[in-house]
């Protein structure tokens, strides 16, 4: 059985029209996937919907045998899903120490409180360093590094991260990549990621979905799926198109 299974999801913003448009994956435990697709396919939507800040219009969603679909994000969040979005949504007027202790609300044990920061300084040294740190003033990689340690606070099974190379310096992102690389192998937190920069997405990847206009296209093993001439033809095909309307992107 699947740990998480999508089944025909159809989901929107407010009154508007639907972004996703009956979409149905299977994730299974202890791998990495990653999403990718052109501008406005719906990929952001997607981890939305499954993470419960947006409620699926119809279909289900069903983590490890529960339905999740018309649950709120809090209680997705306690069943072991959780979500870093772009923006991270850190505390900023907080210290590192005070965000990761945030991140652990529900737990309701100090010591454990307690061992799993120790846990995630461990993993990220950096954040060690800079514990009575605002966050606030950190560098953008170094909250990046922050809002992937507050989600593992609560010791999620599934983790989902929306671009977490955004806005970040190769060298960071580097090193952002090398510890999503580790979630899976090393500690066995299955990743469902969504990255611009495709090629290192992939790299960290065992599996692949391909959406395209709220619709999944295809999926395959991450390292046969560039080779997939429906790749280019997807990707140059909205290039093509953006150009023909004078540049303009599709989001």
């Amino acid at each position: 059985m699947a740990l998480l299974d999508l089944t025909n999801v159809r989901a929107g913003y407010g009154t508007g029209p639907d972004i996703l448009a009956d979409v149905s994956l299977e994730i299974e435990e202890g791998r990495t996937y990653c999403i990718i697709g052109p501008n406005g396919a719906g990929k952001s939507t997607l981890l939305k919907t499954i993470s419960g800040v947006i409620p699926p219009r119809e279909g289900e969603i069903v983590f490890d045998g529960v339905s999740i679909g018309a649950l709120r994000p809090d209680q997705i969040l306690s069943e072991g899903v959780c979500f870093v979005p772009q923006d991270r949504t850190l505390f900023p007027e907080m210290t590192v120490r005070e965000n990761l202790v945030m991140g652990a609300y529900l737990v309701r044990d100090r010591k454990l409180i307690d061992e799993r920061t120790q846990f995630v300084f461990d993993l990220f040294p950096q954040l060690a360093e800079r514990s009575s740190q605002m966050a606030q003033t950190m560098s953008g990689g170094e909250q990046q590094m922050l809002a992937m340690a507050r989600a593992l606070m609560i010791k999620p099974r599934l983790m989902m991260i929306d671009e977490p190379s955004l806005g970040l310096a190769p060298q960071i992102s580097d090193t952002i990549f090398g510890t999503i690389g580790r979630l899976a192998t090393d500690l066995g937190i299955t990743v469902l990621l969504i990255e611009q920069n495709v090629k290192k997405g992939i790299e960290v990847s065992d599996w692949v979905f391909v959406l395209d206009l709220g619709s999944k296209r295809f999926e395959g093993p991450a390292d046969t799926i560039l080779d997939d001439p429906r790749i280019r033809d997807l990707y140059l095909g909205k290039l093509a198109g953006a150009t023909q309307k004078g540049g303009e992107g599709t989001e």
